[in-house]
């Protein structure tokens, strides 16, 4: 045993613990990973293919009583615009049926309670204590629950203490990310917007710099002078052939949206650009167009005064303020986006590795968010075997039919996933360059003692040595070498691992942190140690080894004796 073969030892022995290490953390955080998604995310996804679900009340006791699955629950989700405290930020909320007793104990167990001790999930503290218990939803027939209200899209035109009584008290979870970023703490009261709120500003503050009429003369103009010839009065109605009011009524209707019969099917057409207020007048004069009564000899009767009213309404988008139209629009506007006041009730851990919704609202406030009236968007379920949900979701897939879309969490998050592996691949193809070294120096070293020992090979073939007696010598060297290195860097690595704070701790004394808790969001280094990985990286260390000593074997084996002995 010499120096450079205890270096080359040494050298196998650090490449297994590094690799052992590396993996086993990376092991932490994909388990670490799993176990925050598992925490906050529904396990499956259901999802209707025509839009919202309104039976979702039906279909959460349904699939409830399925084999395997522990709770079912509504979800609704999209992004806000969150107002605290001067900070304003975009911010991701999922909303769920706060009454399901399963969610909301995987949201307990997530709470971040070494930071934020009073953290609790109680969506309705002051009607009882009991962490889960969430407010009923009536029916508007004053029932029992069995299908949830219209929500109102203003909640300010209610009166005083309807809202509460209607919806509960309004509490919020958010995330321990937006927590300490925006210095959010329980207790705190917060505001925050539907962000699809800002279609319909966009809709009337995108609006064309000229009025509909001068935009479109011809169709304005050919209308208008049908609508003075067309009309003839009798007795107290006014009358029109119906050809000429089809006509007429086509030349204005396709100012608006209309659906189209196609040999692909039926195809609504855009309209043509024009402010919410005109658009609300051509409709008006459609719909006084259609208030008709046809007779068999070919004439559309109508009210008396329809031509005058008619021309009226043109002429008032002819002359149209633009100014007062506009501000007109956006009164209208401010009654619909009516922030939502919401209290801090609780904070759950996330990371930024592991990121989930910034806010955990009840469902009733996430349809106020999403003007949906009654509806969700899909029905989440949590089962006994969260690692057999994707076999779970094929099942239900085929049951359901192709009317709804079914994912597990593994495909839902399938891209998270694919870049821990992609990490873990990439570092371990990196570093196991050091146990490839190591080969390389045993290869070295022994094609040193095959020179240094030609001699004694040459004296042991003279004496009737087999070349594989030869070979055998030199890869039991190597053999020898690869396993003893193989065991201690197993050692080296289990031991690293057991005592890994202890050495993150004399790390950070130097001033680097490589895993910061704001990373990870653990106050410890996660790792996870798993046998079939520790035996491939021993073997493959071994194997490595052997190769490298068996080419200067070879090459001794096969050396001529004489030459060998020539200097003896």
């Amino acid at each position: 045993m010499s120096i450079i073969t205890l270096i080359s030892l040494l050298g196998v022995a650090f490449g297994v613990m590094v690799l052992i290490v590396v993996l086993s953390i990376h092991n932490g955080f994909e388990r670490n990973l799993k176990d925050t998604l598992l925490g906050h995310s529904p396990h499956i996804s259901i999802q209707s293919s025509y839009g919202t679900i309104s039976n979702w009340r039906e279909m959460e006791i349904s699939l409830a009583k399925k084999d395997k699955v522990e709770s079912a629950f509504a979800l609704v989700e999209g992004f806000v615009l969150l107002d605290s405290r001067a900070w304003q930020r975009p911010s991701y909320f999922r909303a769920f049926n706060t009454e399901n007793e399963g969610q909301i104990r995987a949201l307990e167990k997530m709470l971040d309670r070494d930071e934020f001790p009073n953290s609790a999930v109680d969506f309705n503290p002051t009607q009882t204590g009991s962490v889960g218990s969430a407010p009923p939803v009536p029916r508007q027939d004053g029932g029992d629950i069995d299908v949830p209200p219209l929500a109102p899209t203003d909640t300010a035109d209610l009166p005083p203490g309807d809202n509460d009584q209607l919806y509960g008290n309004r509490y919020v979870v958010v995330s321990s990310q937006l927590a300490k970023s925006i210095g959010l703490k329980v207790g705190d009261d917060i505001r925050i917007i539907a962000a699809s709120n800002l279609d319909e500003v966009m809709s009337v503050y995108d609006v064309p710099k000229q009025r509909a009429w001068e935009l479109y003369p011809d169709i304005f103009e050919d209308f208008e002078e049908r609508i003075k010839t067309v009309f003839v009065i009798s007795n107290d109605e006014e009358k029109s052939s119906s050809l000429e009011v089809t006509n007429a009524y086509q030349i204005f209707q396709q100012l608006l949206p209309i659906v189209v019969s196609t040999p692909k099917g039926d195809v609504e057409t855009e309209g043509l650009e024009m402010r919410p207020a005109e658009r609300e007048v051509v409709r008006d004069i459609l719909d006084r167009l259609d208030f008709v009564d046809r007779r068999e000899e070919g004439f559309d009767y109508f009210q008396s005064g329809t031509k005058t009213e008619i021309l009226g309404k043109l002429k008032e988008l002819r002359e149209l303020d633009l100014e007062r139209a506009d501000n007109e629009a956006f009164r209208k506007i401010e009654k619909f986006v009516v922030p939502k006041e919401l209290k801090v009730q609780g904070v759950y851990l996330d990371s930024e590795r592991s990121k989930g919704p910034d806010l955990f609202i009840p469902i009733t406030i996430g349809m106020e968010l999403k003007g949906l009236r009654g509806e969700v968007e899909s029905i989440g379920l949590r089962i006994k075997e969260p690692y057999e949900a994707e076999e779970f979701a094929i099942n239900l897939q085929k049951e359901l039919g192709d009317d709804w879309l079914v994912q597990s969490w593994m495909r839902t998050h399938a891209e998270r996933f694919q870049l821990v592996k992609t990490e873990k691949i990439m570092m371990s193809f990196a570093l196991s360059f050091i146990t490839l070294l190591s080969a390389f120096s045993i290869m070295a070293v022994m094609y040193t003692v095959t020179v240094q020992k030609r001699q004694e090979i040459g004296v042991m073939k003279a004496l009737g040595a087999r070349p594989s007696q030869i070979v055998r010598v030199f890869v039991y060297q190597g053999l020898i070498v690869g396993i003893s290195g193989a065991i201690f860097g197993l050692g080296l690595g289990l031991l690293a691992i057991r005592y890994r704070e202890g050495i993150m701790a004399i790390i950070r004394g130097f001033g680097i942190d490589p895993f910061p808790p704001e990373f990870h969001g653990m106050s410890e280094l996660p790792a996870e140690v798993m046998g079939s990985q520790l035996w491939v990286i021993c073997v493959i260390a071994v194997i490595l080894c052997l190769f490298a000593a068996l080419i200067p074997a070879l090459m001794a084996a096969f050396r001529d004796p004489a030459k060998s002995l020539r200097n003896l």
